[in-house]
């Protein structure tokens, strides 16, 4: 590919990101193409086909490695029995988005794909979901700590554990970028807060409904 082929790629890709982390995924092409200075009304067409792969190009660009994706669930794993300890993992994993801005748009996006296709059933209309590699270790480490549950309310809170994580995460890049002021915590307080209330979701103690 030519270089300025491949400069005009990759502006369309970042400012992609910065659209679809501000405006939704639905934003429509042209605001990609107004952000990126590109006149050509075809231009993501051209470089990508459609916008589904564009969006497909995005979460490939912030994919983790097979070798990094082992690591991480060997570590996650080592930590089945110490619920806060694989929370705490699992948090600070993801705080590591807010570091740049291209991952902080990142995982703007990824909430938003996670809610359009939940964990609970397999990927519809063909937009893939992000890496959910902690998804699970969290049900993992609730069969261990709460084995009187079944495993549909154990599912429940996994897919509970990850939104929120990813929520409260997305929405801390949200004011790091655009909100003045920027976050009320600093980031060791944001990480100690979103560990305990996570961990606290996931292992509370449930009455279990007789008759179920």
């Amino acid at each position: 590919m030519a270089r300025d082929a491949s400069d005009t790629r990759e502006r369309l890709l970042r400012s992609a990101e910065h659209v679809f982390a501000r405006s939704g995924i639905d934003a429509p092409i042209r605001e990609i193409h107004l952000h990126a200075g590109q006149r050509n009304a075809s231009a993501v067409q051209y470089h990508f086909g459609s916008k589904q792969e564009l969006v497909r190009e995005i979460i490939a660009r912030h994919a983790i490695t097979p070798e990094e994706r082992s690591v991480i669930q060997a570590d996650l794993k080592s930590r089945r029995d110490d619920p806060r300890g694989l929370v705490d993992a699992m948090v600070r994993r993801m705080v590591g988005y807010l570091h740049d801005e291209s991952d902080r748009d990142f995982v703007r996006i990824a909430f938003q794909l996670l809610i359009r296709s939940p964990i609970r059933r397999d990927v519809t209309e063909g937009v893939e979901r992000p890496d959910l590699v902690s998804f699970d270790a969290e049900l993992d480490m609730l069969h261990s700590a709460l084995p009187e549950l079944s495993e549909r309310v154990l599912t429940e809170r996994a897919v509970a554990g990850v939104t929120f994580v990813t929520l409260q995460v997305a929405e801390r890049a949200r004011v790091i970028d655009d909100e003045p002021g920027g976050p009320i915590l600093d980031e060791e307080e944001f990480v100690t807060n979103l560990v305990d209330m996570t961990a606290g979701l996931l292992t509370a103690p449930a009455v279990v409904p007789t008759g179920i």
